[in-house]
């Protein structure tokens, strides 16, 4: 029977025991290496996924059967394959663990519910289709570069409204990177994913990054800058996007 796997941030404290035991299936989350997340689920057999989900002393990776979710659960996740041009991004709340001590639970999930709900309207208004949720972050595709800088932009001016009027608003980091990757049903693989989780982890608390190539000459931008991604052998150029 084929089984899903997630990760409860909260739970997770960055063991890693799911990461020795399952090394292509379980990773460091792009810009929280005290977190971990899933990457590669279909890499190991299900007895070796099963094993590093018990292995976690907080039993923060959760399995489910894949039979037994209902079809909106599923979000479209099988079909054919096939190759398409998209624009990445990324996106993760700065400092989310310190957060969450220092707000508290109850306070944590209101601002979290704001945040989400603040993102998803700019993710709508610029086109963009959310791919999923790391818990206090997103996956989302843009069907071109353009829009998804836009976005980005908005984003972030968003967030510094809020900040300026109500006296609060977390510090997020954006990644973008326009590239092909493999499409079945609704969700993206490849190693064009993986370099835009890795471009968002290059981020700082408001800060947006992007690939050379994502970003049109009618965005200002800092001078290019060559970095190395973790866990891919050649290093890419990357610009902070200017949205004040």
């Amino acid at each position: 029977m084929a089984i899903r796997a997630r990760v409860d941030r909260h739970k997770c404290i960055g063991a890693g025991n799911c990461i020795t035991l399952a090394p292509t299936a379980f990773d460091w989350l792009a810009g929280d290496y005290g977190k971990s997340d899933v990457v590669g689920p279909d890499s190991v057999d299900e007895e070796v996924l099963r094993a590093a989900a018990f292995a976690c002393p907080t039993a923060a990776i959760i399995l489910e059967d894949v039979e037994e979710l209902l079809p909106w659960q599923l979000r479209g996740k099988t079909g054919p394959a096939r190759r398409v041009l998209k624009t990445f991004m990324f996106t993760d709340i700065v400092g989310s663990t310190n957060l969450v001590e220092a707000l508290g639970d109850e306070a944590w999930e209101t601002m979290l519910r704001w945040h989400n709900a603040a993102l998803r309207e700019v993710f709508t208004a610029h086109g963009g289709e959310e791919i999923s949720t790391t818990g206090d972050g997103f996956f989302v595709t843009f069907d071109s570069p353009d829009l998804a800088v836009a976005a980005a932009i908005a984003i972030q001016r968003r967030l510094a409204e809020h900040r300026s009027t109500q006296g609060f608003a977390p510090q997020v980091r954006i990644g973008l990177h326009a590239s092909d990757a493999t499409q079945v049903g609704g969700d993206f693989h490849g190693k064009a994913v993986h370099e835009a989780a890795r471009i968002a982890a290059l981020g700082g608390a408001g800060e947006i990054v992007a690939s050379v190539g994502t970003v049109g000459e009618s965005h200002r931008t800092s001078g290019s800058r060559s970095a190395t991604l973790k866990g891919l052998s050649e290093p890419i150029e990357v610009v902070n996007v200017d949205w004040r």
